[in-house]
């Protein structure tokens, strides 16, 4: 769990009861991980389409898919229950 979860808690017990219910959602967390890494596969099966070319705005749905991209990317990395933080205060 990275500490972004726990940064506006004001005391070690909130921020241990804070780890628990994070904990105990570890069942929910790693179906929500499963989903986003099968909306993020739908995305790359239709980056490689050439039928992507066929529009005129191709550029900026391009642009849109790696903003969405980089936000599923994001949401992973602090749904997961397991990962540890570096020293630098960044996820692993």
């Amino acid at each position: 769990m990275i500490t972004a979860w726990t940064k506006n808690c004001t005391s070690d017990d909130e921020v241990q009861r804070f780890k628990n219910q994070f904990q105990g959602a570890k069942g929910v967390l790693i179906r929500l991980k499963e989903l986003l890494e099968e909306e993020k596969a739908a995305l790359e099966m239709a980056e490689i389409s050439p039928k992507i070319y066929d529009s005129p705005g191709w550029d900026y749905k391009q642009a849109h898919t790696n903003g969405f991209k980089a936000a599923l990317r994001m949401v992973n990395t602090l749904i997961n229950p397991d990962q540890g933080v570096n020293n630098g205060g960044q996820p692993n």
